[in-house]
């Protein structure tokens, strides 16, 4: 049944007109996206320094929604302060690792030298080189900031099916200019100075990156595309904006043939093969389409290639093999001397000397190689604990109520491609991929709870309709009378 059937016209107005705050928020999502789209450098300081002031607005943007927000929102604090803990709890780990500082500089016979000192309180956190890493750690901890504002502020689902498409068109742009730039043979990305090598592709200079982007809005273009047709009264798929999506959503996965690093280009070429598999079943088994056996066949035998081609690039050799042992060897040796809250954000680049193999000393290597060991690395186990605990409650939240919400469970297809690229390669330095990581969750979680609820229900807690014995202020007698 649709849940829209019972509401009248002027309910529906009220439902899907945007409030000041719904306003506001789809403003700063599309101008902070489209800045990170585009300006990929992972540790552009220029990037990560812009954040920190959409995320001090998004205060202001969320006391806006409290007072223009037609509906009960009882819940809107309690849910702000849970869904960012992480971040202040790291923010907290952060400050208190500034009073710890294991490198020093020595003078041996006239020449400056750093010497590593494992701090004596090893209960306490640490913070390596602060003056190079606080912007790291705050312009990150921003980019999550922003993002809420998806899972705290649309009423209706009606807000993502405007703001999605603008979205997705942006990745796909990024996507035409890689094409164009391998076309023209460029010698490095623009907007940034790159890392001196080939392995680019549009403005990310490392093009696993690039993968684990494409995998998020492979997903998003394509779950678009198989929304168009569960539409009531959509015309044929064709007359739609459903191929735009999924011509767009081909495009990311087929840049996986031009990215170098091996597990990113298969991990895009297998989330797209998947999508387009989806696409395919849902056209030959579901759809009445006038195409759909076309459809539904096209759609198979790309996903067919496209799946052959991520098996076939899973068996390539990997290049230099040995370099990846011995930087994930030495990850590994520092966090078994700091297990609970690591060496600080960053702090891998500076650690490497002292514990790195001598047949890295010659190179300059930024990350393990494994976003998964990095982070236990720099944060330990105790400072991973907030992000995944949080994580996990939000998945466990939605997976208690219904699960065939198709377009939630789409997307988190992405998520999932996305948390296990980041044990083989490192996605999550990039903020574009962080970024688009929250964005897509939090939109993939607030469109099923819009789903599952009437509009005015979403934010408020159950009505109350027996009030308890003790908060009654009139004598109630529940004994039996006998008096007659």
């Amino acid at each position: 049944m649709d849940p829209d059937a019972n509401l009248l016209l002027r309910e529906k107005l009220l439902r899907d007109s945007f409030t000041l705050a719904e306003k506001l928020l789809f403003a700063l999502i599309l101008s902070t996206a489209n800045l990170a789209f585009w300006l990929a450098d992972p540790r552009s300081y220029w990037l990560l320094g812009f954040f920190l002031i959409p995320a001090a607005m998004i205060f202001v943007l969320l006391k806006t929604h409290e007072y223009t927000h037609p509906f009960f929102i009882t819940l809107l604090w309690p849910k702000f302060w849970l869904c960012t803990a992480p971040v202040w709890l790291l923010l907290l780990q952060f400050c208190v690792g500034l009073l710890q500082q294991p490198l020093h500089l020595i003078d041996w016979d006239g020449r400056e030298l750093v010497q590593l000192e494992l701090p004596r309180q090893s209960w306490l956190p640490v913070s390596i080189s602060p003056g190079s890493t606080w912007l790291v750690a705050l312009g990150m901890g921003s980019i999550h900031l922003v993002a809420v504002g998806l899972f705290i502020v649309p009423k209706s689902r009606a807000f993502f099916e405007r703001l999605m498409p603008l979205l997705c068109g942006s990745a796909v742009l990024v996507a035409l200019f890689g094409y164009l730039q391998k076309a023209l043979e460029t010698t490095r990305p623009v907007f940034t100075k790159g890392t001196g090598a080939e392995d680019f592709f549009a403005f990310f200079p490392y093009d696993g990156h690039w993968a684990a982007f494409a995998i998020l809005w492979t997903c998003v273009c394509i779950s678009m595309a198989l929304l168009t047709t569960r539409y009531e009264n959509s015309p044929p798929f064709v007359e739609s904006a459903g191929p735009w999506y999924l011509t767009g959503g081909t495009l990311l996965g087929g840049s996986a043939f031009l990215v170098q690093a091996r597990w990113p280009a298969v991990m895009l070429m297998l989330t797209c093969a998947g999508m387009l598999l989806l696409v395919s079943v849902h056209f030959l088994r579901v759809s009445k389409d006038p195409h759909r056996t076309t459809l539904g066949w096209l759609s198979g035998l790309v996903a067919a290639a496209m799946l052959a081609s991520g098996l076939s690039r899973i068996f390539q050799a990997a290049s230099q093999p040995e370099i990846g042992v011995h930087l994930r060897q030495a990850a590994w040796e520092m966090f078994r001397d700091r297990p609970l809250f690591g060496w600080g954000v960053d702090s891998f680049a500076h650690l490497l000397p002292f514990y790195g193999s001598d047949f890295l000393q010659t190179d300059n290597y930024q990350r393990v190689g494994s976003d998964a060991l990095q982070l236990l690395t720099e944060l330990g186990v105790v400072g991973l604990i907030p992000s995944l605990a949080l994580l996990v409650v939000l998945c466990l939240r939605y997976m208690q109520g219904r699960c065939d919400i198709q377009l939630t469970n789409h997307l988190l297809l992405g998520i999932v491609a996305t948390a296990i690229l980041a044990f083989l390669d490192s996605p999550f330095m990039s903020p574009a991929v962080f970024y688009s990581f929250v964005i897509v969750l939090f939109v993939a979680l607030r469109w099923a709870d819009l789903t599952r609820k009437q509009a005015d229900e979403v934010d408020a807690p159950p009505p109350t309709l027996v009030t308890p014995p003790s908060l009654r202020r009139v004598p109630f007698y529940t004994k039996q009378d006998n008096s007659y």
